[in-house]
């Protein structure tokens, strides 16, 4: 495949593709597969956090509609992110069929169930229980587990399973000197910065205070609503756009119309694009990761830097070559408009969306 007209860095190129990598970017030519019009080129989204969308969700462990509606939407790799639910509801997705056509599965992010009951969010108490080795050895292809390490047996835990695992803090009651012991035995991550987690205070910084100073990984959930515009930009300035992730958080109720809807167990409100508990907690977000990054446009954070967020900065952190639009790194594109309008998406090398 050959995509000419394509603009990268200010300047119409050809993207040379084989194998479903790209093999070189070269002088424009006329003569391609796809002519991107002069559009810009850029590469496909990795959503590390991601319950669910469009009345689909992860613990049904079926993801041929899910892949193709992520990717759909720009998304092209992604991690389906599970609930805190019981054993056997998390072992039947670990060992459930990936390989679809669409957004590729590269693995899975287990979002509990050791967390705290304190910080539990929109995740259901009846599950949460203390880190356990054996058990999560059991599991199957879980790239990304969150983690509370105040718990009992978690710093043992963070120790042995971020040797194959990448392990994220998150919906803790820790204060700064346990996520530093956490961080030090493994941790290299923050799930949904500021969320499900103590606030960052100016004597008791908490796990924010330890993840800035260790300059380790932080999620953060960019949906204009979780977060508000000068804590987006804090953490912006705090982290930079070579350690900030953006995550959607979507989860089954997202882009459904207003209703009542079940998630993991519990019930979610949808009402005016927001997703709330009876209680009023927010339970997760209702938007996806391209609307994530035009949110943080809208912020007043540049472009390039809101898509590396969500595009290199996973990869990385992950260890997979995707994100970057250089040679050796895997096919996955987007051709999109001025507007921010997605006018392709082509996933290994070959075209899964198309305007025309």
């Amino acid at each position: 495949m050959v995509i000419n007209n394509a603009l990268i860095n200010g300047k119409l190129k050809s993207i040379i593709i084989e194998n479903g990598k790209i093999a070189e970017i070269a002088e424009n030519r006329r003569d391609g597969t796809i002519d991107a019009g002069g559009n810009r080129v850029i590469p496909g989204l990795i959503d590390v956090h991601s319950h669910g969308y469009k009345g689909l969700d992860t613990m049904d462990a079926n993801f041929e509609d899910m892949c193709r509606i992520y990717a759909e939407n720009g998304t092209t790799s992604w991690l389906p992110t599970t609930m805190t639910m019981d054993y056997d509801a998390l072992k039947a997705v670990s060992e459930s069929k990936t390989d679809f056509r669409g957004a590729n599965i590269l693995g899975f992010h287990f979002e509990g169930p050791y967390i705290s009951p304190k910080y539990k969010g929109a995740q259901n108490e009846a599950y949460i229980k203390n880190p356990d080795i054996k058990e999560f050895e059991t599991f199957k292809r879980v790239k990304l587990v969150t983690v509370a390490p105040e718990l009992p047996g978690a710093l043992e835990f963070i120790n042995k399973v971020s040797k194959t695992c990448v392990v994220s803090l998150g919906h803790t009651d820790c204060n700064c000197e346990t996520a530093l012991s956490a961080i030090e035995n493994g941790a290299c991550c923050l799930t949904h910065m500021y969320n499900a987690m103590p606030p960052f205070h100016h004597r008791n910084a908490g796990p924010i205070g330890a993840a800035v100073e260790k300059q380790i990984y932080a999620q953060l959930i960019c949906d204009g609503f979780h977060i508000s515009k000068p804590a987006v930009l804090a953490a912006y300035k705090m982290f930079g756009p070579q350690r900030l992730i953006l995550i959607s958080d979507s989860i089954r109720p997202a882009g459904m119309p207003d209703g009542e809807y079940d998630s993991g167990g519990l019930k979610v409100t949808v009402r005016d694009g927001t997703l709330r508990l009876a209680d009023g907690t927010i339970a997760g977000s209702y938007a996806t990761l391209w609307e994530c990054v035009k949110q943080a446009v809208r912020f007043g954070i540049p472009f390039d830097d809101a898509l590396q967020m969500a595009s290199a900065v996973p990869a990385e952190m992950l260890k997979v070559k995707k994100g970057k639009i250089q040679p050796g790194y895997d096919a996955d594109l987007l051709i999109i408009d001025e507007h921010l309008n997605i006018l392709e998406v082509i996933i290994g090398g070959e075209i899964f969306k198309s305007a025309v």
